[in-house]
């Protein structure tokens, strides 16, 4: 009588397990193409923009490219570590690479970015960092306009920073990273991490001196404040949902309001100058996978869905509107997306690949 209850709880077990698997791989999604009006590729960038960060007061882009995922072994890792810049106020679909000077390690291989404005008007980014190793840092970048260069500031290392995806700024030296799970050192270790659902993933909060857990135990990935930095938003990417917490500065604690299921695995955030949440989704993880996986293969592509989030006041709800829906052909595995000009143009980064640059010229709100 034991081994059979045993047995039926070891099947349900599998079951269980079995469904959330496919769940979690999205098994029997199909994607829809469509875009919000004319699209294009940017110049200049080929080996992917996982990351933009928009700066409005100097209407620049910044675009981080050659990201290492996962684990890999240094002599396979061909990626050139660069940061871009793209002027938004002309429409020249060409983005600039600028030289990063200073750096104390001779590996930059950018993933997450952000931004800061000091008050002399410096714009400061604050960058995630890999090394052929896989090896993490965030650091810390000023940008000289009239030498159109980066200068090294400060590279931060911390032992909570186990395997760091994105960063957000909340000050001029301080910042949250959000880490996607917590094996580096194998490969294996990761896959087995992102199968099990056993996630070591955590928010930290960074405060210029000292580092402090927010949440432990599950993946993070995208990271942003609202525009009034009370309201923090964090994408829990295999789950598929967004968590907003209430963000308390003073005690560096934040306390959760709600979280939305999107069923789609977003990935990196932007806030619009209305207070919008802005996201690139992986729709279908399991081809996700597949492409991050033998990402300069051609054939393979993953798709991209854009999503625009206006949550309600009490920030409880959302109302979500899919603004970009493409099945991987022309824009693959897009990463982030970063709407400007009044919400008349948008930008697309991908994990491995261009830039695409889109007209809005649909209401989106009903």
């Amino acid at each position: 009588m034991l081994k059979q209850s045993l047995l039926v709880i070891l099947i349900a077990f599998l079951v269980q397990y079995a469904f959330k698997v496919l769940l979690t791989l999205d098994v029997n999604k199909r994607v829809y193409n469509h875009r919000p009006g004319p699209c294009r590729k940017i110049d200049g960038i080929k080996n992917g923009s996982e990351d933009i960060t928009i700066v409005h007061e100097k209407n620049l882009a910044f675009i981080t490219s050659g990201l290492v995922f996962l684990y890999s072994e240094p002599t396979k890792t061909e990626n050139q570590g660069e940061i871009f810049i793209y002027d938004l106020s002309q429409r020249t679909y060409k983005a600039e690479r600028i030289p990063v000077l200073g750096l104390p390690d001779s590996e930059f291989l950018p993933h997450g970015i952000s931004h800061w404005v000091l008050k002399d008007g410096t714009v400061r980014l604050f960058v995630v960092v890999h090394t052929k190793n896989f090896e993490h840092s965030i650091v810390i970048l000023d940008y000289d306009e009239k030498k159109k260069q980066l200068n090294h500031v400060r590279t931060v290392r911390d032992e909570k920073f186990g395997r760091p995806n994105d960063v957000l700024a909340s000050g001029e030296n301080s910042f949250f990273i959000s880490n996607d799970g917590g094996s580096c050192a194998w490969k294996i270790a990761n896959i087995l991490e992102i199968a099990t659902g056993f996630h070591q993933g955590s928010l930290v909060h960074f405060d210029g001196k000292a580092s402090k857990y927010l949440i432990q135990n599950t993946a993070t990935n995208g990271i942003i404040l609202s525009g009034d930095k009370k309201t923090l938003y964090v994408s829990f990417i295999y789950k598929e949902t967004i968590g907003a917490f209430q963000w308390n500065k003073e005690s560096q604690e934040i306390q959760k309001i709600s979280e939305i299921d999107v069923l789609s695995a977003c990935d990196n955030f932007h806030i619009d100058e209305e207070d919008n949440l802005w996201s690139a989704c992986h729709p279908v993880l399991k081809e996700a996978a597949v492409h991050l996986g033998d990402h300069h293969n051609p054939a393979l592509h993953s798709p991209t869905q854009v999503l625009r989030f206006k949550f309600s006041p009490d920030k409880k709800s959302a109302e979500i509107v899919e603004v970009f829906s493409d099945d991987g052909r022309f824009t693959s595995a897009g990463a982030v997306a970063a709407n400007f000009d009044k919400g008349k143009q948008m930008l697309i980064g991908t994990v491995f690949r261009d830039v695409t640059h889109c007209d809005i010229d649909v209401s989106l709100d009903f």
